[in-house]
């Protein structure tokens, strides 16, 4: 009984601490609203609560979050499709790992935002351009993490599953998939928040639908309250989207020693 109490003490005071730290915040907010930011009509915590709450009672509003949600999972999907397997046979041979080496170095620092100018001439201020950017950014965290749990699965597994005669379909689902599991859930938190920032940075630069296309509006008529209303959807977009995928990842990896010692 004391150690889960123990652990309850603990997190509440992690809940503690981080309430405190957003009061501060909010604090610091609102001094600096208040003062060198009264200039350039900086508004309030509530002077933005208050416009949020009027913004979220229109159509407007949830169809531009709508619309970012919608390219930036659809970019995900794609990302997966094709990152997944792709890593998967770069990682079964060394030698095509080490001949694909340079490219995927390569094209992993490539920043996603570099080649808008291209999609652009392309598609135009399209959907398709966004999910193209978007699944340029975010293909390479899938590739290169599916690479890695390949390579990993020990040759002490690999040769059970050879002494045990079992089929390609038990091996990937005893041997291959417990193994890769951890690998590709973390390559997906970190897609996922790079296919949000570069589906936002779409709407943004290219006017495609959505968040950043609302946000551009709101800045090119100097409209302080909806730009900041607009940049912290986007940012409780990104803190929800990474709980939600947080919580899959203990579900699906509640057997692995991370999931336990984390609990």
């Amino acid at each position: 009984m004391a150690q889960p109490s123990r652990t309850r003490a603990a997190r509440g005071a992690v809940v503690a601490r981080q309430a405190a730290a957003c009061a501060i915040a909010l604090v610091i907010w609102h001094l600096f609203a208040t003062g060198p930011g009264e200039a350039a009509d900086v508004p309030t915590p509530w002077r933005t609560l208050v416009t949020a709450i009027n913004m979220a009672q229109g159509s407007d509003y949830w169809t531009a979050v709508g619309n970012t949600l919608l390219t930036a999972n659809l970019g995900l999907l794609l990302s997966v499709a094709v990152g997944v397997p792709l890593g998967l046979v770069n990682g079964a041979s060394r030698k095509v790992t080490l001949s694909s080496q340079f490219v995927v170095d390569f094209g992993r620092t490539i920043p996603g935002i570099a080649i808008l100018p291209l999609v652009l001439l392309l598609f135009g201020g399209t959907r398709t351009m966004a999910l193209v950017l978007v699944m340029f950014g975010a293909v390479w965290p899938m590739l290169v993490q599916a690479t890695y749990a390949v390579q990993q699965v020990s040759p002490q597994m690999r040769q059970v599953g050879a002494a045990f005669h079992l089929s390609t379909l038990d091996r990937i689902r005893a041997i291959y998939l417990p193994s890769a599991m951890p690998f590709l859930t973390t390559g997906l938190r970190i897609a996922a928040t790079i296919s949000l920032l570069l589906a936002i940075s779409a709407e943004f630069l290219g006017g495609t639908d959505g968040i950043g296309r609302s946000l551009f509006n709101a800045l090119t008529v100097n409209n302080p309250d909806e730009m900041f209303v607009y940049a912290f959807t986007a940012a409780f977009m990104g803190v929800g989207l990474n709980l939600v995928l947080l919580a899959a990842q203990r579900r699906l990896l509640w057997w692995h020693p991370s999931q336990r010692e984390s609990g």
